[in-house]
This record gives structure tokens, sequence and C-alpha cells, in this order.
């Protein structure tokens, strides 16, 4: 894994199974040459894992003795330093992006409206609007605004029951059964048809639309923060021009060291000369159903031959072997 904290380049390297982790290294980059932060092997004798830490981490031996004892086999140096009370070092820096600064991975199913509305309620400035905004109009959509509305609504028993078995606190059921009443809050968007312009709330929205907006929110933070991302089949319910746009729009503004890791089955990328052959990642089954995780980069394709193409006609990697789309329907 190659991530960056505080303008320096790290790289993190696993080798695992589900019962130990075998090795694991960290360097980091304060010169154009690495520098080893920690490396980890695995001792089958002892059984145990043998950790030697860099004179650049400045660490005390009292300190790695302690973090070495915590590091069992199936537990990350990493993960054994968080348990640690140990003194600051350059750990501390990547244990926090780690814990704080990656987030769940964005599934196609989420529409992302709870996220929005989350987002847009603490948006006390108006910045978080004014960038979605400008950010749906460029991407030529007629939403001229979008509001949050709360309307309270009187908890009936049958209302009491649905609370009663929600997946909340306790001491937040007690609170809003002795209220009385819930808050439900609503998305209405201002569209613009010709010179008239119409209100139209989140339920009578695109998946689309939805997906999009949420997409808009995450996008400012990625540019305002250094932040990483997974996001999968990030093609879900929207157009290639808006998806291109979206990526397009990242890679232009990204002053911050923000990173994404994009999953998709749209091969139109492949055709695009923004996105850099050595970011592209094919996923290849082979024949006991195994996945190999196989570089661009690394086939050896000739720089003025299209990505595209050479995918089309199966020359980076094995495609589908698909029977004839001929069926006896009696048979």
């Amino acid at each position: 894994m190659s991530f960056y904290v505080n303008q320096l380049k790290y790289i993190l390297s696993f080798e695992l199974d589900k019962k130990r982790i075998y090795s694991e290294t960290l360097t980091v980059y304060e010169s154009i040459r690495p520098t080893k932060l920690y490396s980890r092997s695995y001792d089958p004798y002892t059984d145990s894992s043998v950790i030697e830490f860099g004179t650049n981490l400045k660490m005390a031996k009292k300190n790695q003795d302690t973090i070495a004892g915590n590091t069992i086999n199936n537990c990350s140096v990493l993960a054994a330093f968080g348990n640690c009370n140990v003194g600051k070092t350059k750990l501390n820096d990547v244990y926090d992006y780690f814990a704080k600064q990656v987030k769940d991975v964005l599934a196609p199913g989420m529409l992302l409206s709870g996220y929005v509305k989350r987002h847009l309620d603490k948006d006390k400035d108006g910045n978080l609007k004014k960038f979605i905004l400008n950010f749906l109009k460029d991407s030529d959509f007629n939403i001229e605004d979008v509001t949050l509305h709360e309307e309270e609504e009187l908890i009936t028993p049958e209302l009491e029951q649905l609370i009663q078995k929600a997946p909340i606190a306790d001491d937040a059921k007690s609170e809003m059964l002795k209220k009385g009443k819930i808050t439900n809050t609503e998305l209405t968007f201002t569209h613009r048809t010709g010179n008239s312009l119409y209100e139209l709330s989140e339920e009578y929205e695109s998946n689309g639309t939805m997906r999009f907006l949420g997409m808009a929110i995450i996008l400012n933070f990625l540019l305002k923060n250094n932040q990483f991302v997974p996001i999968d089949e990030v093609e879900t319910s929207i157009h290639y021009e808006l998806l291109s746009y979206f990526i397009k729009v990242f890679l232009a503004n990204s002053n911050q060291t923000s990173q994404m890791l994009l999953t998709t089955h749209d091969i139109n990328l492949l055709n695009e000369e923004f996105i850099r052959r050595d970011t592209i990642w094919f996923t290849d089954k082979d024949e006991q159903g195994e996945t190999n995780v196989v570089r661009l980069s690394a086939l050896g394709l000739h720089k003025n031959l299209s990505p595209y193409n050479a995918y089309k006609q199966g020359k980076l990697v094995k495609l589908p072997f698909l029977g004839s789309q001929y069926f006896d329907l009696n048979d």
C-alpha cells in the first residue's frame, strides 16, 4: 500500500494468510531513497515474529520490546503499536492515518441520502452547499437549489414498535419516546425548466441524482483533506460522462494527497488519456476460480497502442469465453 501522510510517501507491505502475518515492512520516503521504519518476519521454529526497527524511527529500546511483545502472529505491528502506551514517533502519524482518514467502502447499493443530510445539516457556513450546487450545475444537472427540511411526527403505537426494534442506543430510544415526537428530515430539490422553477422531494429524484449528490460531498472532502476513500463499482447509477468528469475534477484540483481506490466494470476508462497506465489494475480469474491482480503497466503494452483495444481483443487478460447467443427453447 502506497499512501501519503504530511506530504511524505509511505509504503506498507504485507504477506499473510488467515492464520498469521509472514512479513510486514513500513518504509518512508523523506528523500529520493526509502528509509525503513520497521520490518517483521516469521520464524517457523519458534512460531513467533521477529521485528527489526529502523534507527530513523528514534524509538527507545524498551518501547520496541513492548511493541514486539504485543505483536502476536495474526496482529500487525501497527495494531500492536496502537495498543501500547509508547512515545510519539512517525508510527503515530501512520496509525492515525488508518484509524481516522481511511473511510469505509462506498458500496453500489448505497444511495447516500442519509449521508447527504448529515453533512448538509452540519454545513453552517454554507460552503459545502455552494460547492455541491456548482458541481451539479457543471455536471449539467438542472438543479438550482437543494434544501433540508425538518418535520416533527407524533409517535403512534405502530411507530413505537418500530423504534423499539431499531438498532439504536437504549437511551436514545427512551429520549425519543419520552418526547413523543420524532424529527424527519427531507431533501427538496429545486429544478429549472425553461424560465420556471419546480420543487421535487428526494423520493422523486432518480437513484443517479442521489448517488452523484453524495459523491459530490465525498469529492469536497477529498479536495480539502488528506483522505483515502474506496468506492466499489463507482459507475453505479451514473452516466459515463459524469463518472469521467468526477475523476477529472479530482485529478485537476487535488492539492492535498487524498487517494481513491475505484473498482469498475466500465472499460471506457481504458480509452481516456487522463488515466495513467500505472494506476490501472485488472482482476483476472484463473482456471481455479482464483483472482489475480495484474497491473496494466506491467503487461508490456506499447505506449502507442490503445489499452481499450488491446483489452477488447483479449491481449491483456482473459475475457469470458461466451457460447452462442442462440438457444433451443424447446430443449
